[in-house]
């Protein structure tokens, strides 16, 4: 009886220690297949070199961490996926030199007439409504459309934790989970563009390569 009362105890000590111990695992991502790419320095290629992507930033940016079939997401609340489809379509040009030694120089990218991303009001009432971001190609189509809540959709925008930040509510202290979509599906099944990465471990640098789809 005494062994199975130390018992109890012990399995009730454990549970309260691994609590905040799941907690602070799940806010450095521990428990998820992708990582936020704030720890790298976030390029394109252009002819085979890295120039440096901004205004594309990298803690909107993120990738799986499984190297086979890497795909790449952003931040679809974010209007610099804007810039992502400039890439896609070589809207920009590029401006060698600049102070940082492991990158070619810059991108900048041409303002076109085209605006991928724009945000849309659906009115439920005379009151009421949700805010949609649509997603639009080239032509004007709308490829992708997504309720601004937040959150995964369960289809191509996941919610990613940006491992080792958390978010102060009403509710407490929680994991800072935001919504990515996968750039990499995307493109490749709207846009006919692959999207691969090359990450750089030693010079922390992910460089974003864009080219036509081979035919299928």
């Amino acid at each position: 009886m005494k062994l199975r009362f130390k018992l109890t105890i012990f399995a009730i000590i454990l549970g309260m220690l691994m609590i905040p111990a799941y907690f602070i695992l799940q806010t450095y991502g521990i428990f998820q297949k992708q990582t936020v790419l704030s720890d790298y320095a976030l390029a394109v290629d252009v002819k085979g070199k890295s120039y440096e992507a901004w205004p594309l930033i990298n803690s909107f940016a993120a990738m799986d961490k499984q190297e086979d079939n890497r795909q790449f997401y952003y931040r679809i609340d974010m209007s610099h996926i804007q810039y992502l489809f400039n890439l896609a379509y070589r809207e920009y040009e590029v401006k060698p030199g600049g102070d940082n030694p492991y990158l070619e120089g810059t991108v900048n990218y041409e303002h076109t007439d085209h605006a991928y991303v724009q945000t849309e009001k659906k009115y439920e009432n005379a009151n009421d409504f949700r805010t949609v971001l649509n997603l639009y190609d080239q032509d004007g189509q709308v490829i992708y459309s997504y309720d601004n809540t937040g959150k995964g959709d369960k289809l191509l925008v996941q919610s990613i934790i940006h491992q080792g930040m958390s978010r102060t509510s009403g509710s407490g202290s929680e994991a800072a989970r935001d919504p990515y979509i996968n750039i990499t599906a995307l493109f490749r099944d709207k846009l006919n563009i692959d999207v691969k990465l090359n990450v750089d471990e030693e010079h922390k640098v992910v460089t974003i390569r864009m080219n036509k789809s081979e035919a299928r």
